[in-house]
């Protein structure tokens, strides 16, 4: 929990924002313009800024709440965290009656007279923007000492709407303390509020249109942020790239600081920047620059969501696949930008099979994280008013996940569940990439079968329902091929050696990988490191160590040719390779150097050295 006050000895009353976030490293950006207006407009109250995560007890959050003197209380209240504040509210109320709740945000913008009359222990409930309307409710409570609706019938005075504000006049929401505000937690930036598409799936949807904030005002964030040191700044913007030229000005600015910094001396740059962007309105402009953005300090967020034209037409989202996908390859191409790209499950009218295509089309792109989201029916959303209509079955509790569709059975949607649990484990982990790659251009006609028939594994043994080490993960791969393809298994066997050696420094190899290096392996070490090509491909930082802290950096493997010629042949994205060959030898060795690492998935550069024994 992170607290901040506000001349609390001066002030007769004393108000809480408060958040329950959905992890301990999230933080909340609109209780700190919360802060940030009250502030602004002069409320004579203290301010405390009191973070919690949904995973602590509600009796410690209430502990912590009654034990800060507190007399009005504002809760942001979302899909995640709704549950959780619902309860500390009524044991909180409980506990002191006499303590003002206030709610906003966009899980209660939408049936806030309902949500009144189930919870009469919330008093105010603000509906939409509230960096006006919250300071102005606070005013009237301090002026006329009423801090509680008094009868039901009353209800509606308790509702309060929202008011639009002119973005220049909003002040930032960032603390003079920024550090300890934010102190091990990810750091939220907007630099526009709204969105120009009409998905059905999204809030955003109901308030079309771009509104931007001033340019010096967004300029003076980014470097007070990037001041601060934090690892990440994460951009909250709909659609990043909703205007080009606001886009390419905000990634010019960024790269131009970072250069004059001296941020890119270094491996990694010290802050990554994430945004969400629509890849099929990226111009041929802004391809061009971000193809020589410098590697490590951009993270790109993708909505694909569905490749069935029939889905993107239930939801209201125009893309064209064909500009989509070139656009994505561009991207992928120098490998410079993290690409994290997003699918939706649970759509209306997508069928398992029409998912299978979409999941292949998406994976075939390279990106470097493939994410199964499970549609949400939020309040508010096209698909909500229309669910019924639509065939869509969901929970009626929060986050109103789809259990089911006229097209997909909630059996179907289970399977999916558990596909996505795989992918993250062995796709988007990256520790197993020459494997999948072995197997899903071998085995399987899709990426899609391969990852149904592991779930199919996996549910058969009952390995779903505990969880794995990494170590683990790959003895049950090695089974798993070992049973469904065992002409696969020497090839396999030395692809699992190569991405285990390629991404970890220090562990011993399994005891079934092939292991062909016995005893002489220090002096095999030794002769490969001496040699003018492998040097001219190791790291600067490697070559400089003394010979037994090098072997701390360099692991060494022994592979068969007929590895070696598919490994070539793949061209594997994350890391760099090197090829060497000389005569017809059926061995070779590949040279792992461990300080030269892709930023962003953590796998070394190799070398391949083909020579005779």
């Amino acid at each position: 929990m992170s607290t901040q006050k506000m001349n609390k000895e001066t002030a007769k009353t004393t108000v809480a924002l408060v958040s329950l976030n959905a992890k301990f490293i999230h933080s909340n950006l609109a209780i700190d313009y919360l802060r940030a207006s009250i502030k602004q407009k002069q409320v004579p109250v203290a301010i405390e800024v009191m973070e919690f995560h949904i995973n602590q007890p509600v009796d410690h959050i209430v502990g912590e709440l009654l034990q800060s003197d507190i007399n009005i209380l504002g809760f942001s209240c979302y899909i995640w965290n709704i549950t959780e504040t619902l309860h500390v509210i009524r044991r909180l109320k409980l506990a002191n009656p006499s303590i003002t709740v206030i709610i906003g945000g966009p899980e209660v913008s939408y049936d806030a007279e309902k949500l009144l009359n189930e919870y009469p222990e919330i008093d105010y409930c603000i509906i939409g923007q509230g960096e006006a309307s919250f300071p102005k409710l606070l005013q009237r409570l301090i002026i006329g000492g009423v801090h509680h609706k008094a009868h039901k019938q009353d209800i509606k005075e308790n509702i309060i709407m929202g008011e639009p504000v002119s973005l220049g006049e909003i002040p930032s929401p960032y603390p003079d303390n920024l550090k300890e505000r934010y102190r091990n937690k990810l750091v939220y930036l907007e630099t526009t509020r709204g969105c120009p598409f009409n998905c059905q799936y999204c809030l955003s949807a109901n308030t079309r249109g771009v509104t931007y904030f001033p340019w010096e005002r967004v300029k003076q964030e980014f470097l007070k942020l990037m001041d601060a040191g934090f690892p990440q700044i994460k951009l909250i913007d709909r659609t990043f790239n909703a205007n080009p030229a606001w886009a390419l000005r905000i990634f010019h600015f960024l790269v131009e600081e970072n250069s004059r910094r001296g941020a890119f001396e270094k491996l990694k740059p010290p802050t990554i920047f994430h945004f969400e962007i629509s890849a099929d309105i990226l111009t041929d402009k802004l391809l061009e620059y971000l193809a020589h953005v410098p590697t490590g300090l951009f993270q790109f967020e993708i909505g694909i969501q569905s490749t069935t034209p029939k889905v993107l037409d239930a939801i209201a989202r125009k893309s064209d696949w064909q500009v989509l996908q070139s656009n994505i390859k561009h991207l992928v191409k120098p490998g410079n930008i993290h690409l994290h790209l997003d699918l939706i499950a649970g759509l209306p009218y997508e069928t398992w099979e029409s998912f299978a295509k979409s999941f292949d089309d998406v994976y075939q792109l390279g990106g470097h994280r493939i994410q199964m989201g499970f549609l949400k029916l939020l309040k508010g959303s096209g698909l909500r008013e229309n669910g019924e209509k639509l065939g869509l079955v969901y929970d009626p509790y929060p986050p109103y996940e789809i259990i089911k569709t006229s097209t997909m059975s909630a059996l179907e949607l289970v399977k999916l569940k558990e596909i996505e649990n795989l992918l993250e484990q062995y796709h988007n982990s990256h520790r197993f990439k020459m494997t999948l790659k072995l197997l899903t251009s071998t085995a399987y006609n899709s990426p899609f079968r391969f990852f149904e028939e592991f779930a199919a594994y996996f549910r058969e043994l009952k390995l779903h329902q505990v969880a794995h080490s990494p170590l683990a993960l790959y003895d049950i791969v090695h089974q798993f091929i070992n049973i469904k393809h065992a002409s696969l298994l020497k090839l396999a066997l030395e692809a699992l050696k190569f991405d285990f050696l390629r991404t970890e420094p220090h562990r011993p190899l399994r005891k079934w990988m092939p292991d062909d290096l016995g005893r002489n392996h220090r002096q095999i070490r030794h002769r490969l490191l001496q040699m003018p090509k492998i040097q001219e491909q190791l790291d600067p930082r490697t070559l400089a160590l003394p010979p037994r802290q090098m072997a701390q950096k360099v692991r060494i493997g022994r592979f068969s040719r007929d590895f070696i010629e598919v490994l070539c042949k793949e061209g594997l994205h994350g890391g760099t390779k090197t090829c060497h060959t000389c005569g017809n030898q059926d061995i070779g060795w590949i040279v792992f150097d461990h300080h030269k690492r892709n930023p962003w998935t953590s796998e070394s550069a190799y070398t391949i050295m083909m020579e005779e024994e």
